[in-house]
């Protein structure tokens, strides 16, 4: 079992916005391994950032308002060579203030993001947790939707139990 989760690479004039990203993640007991709480002061910190990526089951690569950052690129080039190598997934995360046309790498642009660009919305935070965990996160639904919160919609619109209505016309 890895110690982390999710292995959270950004640039770091993105300080901000990734340290409350990591609480709401944290709040939802996805533990994010961020560099400012696992990087001990006075010790050589390239080869913690290569530990950090082999503990973490997932990869995240944070892209806000300045792009990518000098340090964030090797970061998801070591996250990639671990999703070909052991099949660890690296999710593109849009932050809140990311441009409105991202310019992503190649081999990132080919990934479905998520995109926090409107805000650490429930539904830009669940679907992050899928991609992270694999599982889909209960939807919360948006204003209006006739949905109790804390409930799965299902595909078929039917409650469980519930058979469906057939209608043969001749």
């Amino acid at each position: 079992m890895s110690d982390f989760d999710v292995f959270l690479s950004h640039n770091s004039k993105d300080k901000t916005a990734v340290r409350e990203l990591a609480r709401r993640l944290e709040g939802r007991k996805i533990r994010a391994w961020l560099d400012e709480e696992q990087l001990i002061p006075g010790r050589n910190w390239p080869p913690l950032l290569e530990r950090g990526i082999t503990q973490s089951n997932t990869g995240a690569v944070l892209v806000g308002q300045d792009g990518l950052g000098p340090w964030e690129d090797e970061e998801m080039q070591t996250l990639l060579r671990h999703e070909f190598a052991n099949g660890k997934p690296v999710i593109p995360v849009l932050l809140p203030r990311a441009p409105k046309e991202p310019k992503l790498p190649p081999f990132l642009d080919n990934r479905t993001w998520v995109d926090l660009r409107n805000g650490f919305t429930d539904q830009g935070m669940d679907k992050l947790i899928w991609g992270i965990t694999g599982t889909p996160a209960t939807a919360t639904p948006a204003v209006g939707e006739g949905r109790v919160p804390g409930t799965t919609p299902r595909p078929s619109g039917r409650r469980p139990g519930e058979l469906p209505l057939i209608l043969l016309l001749g």
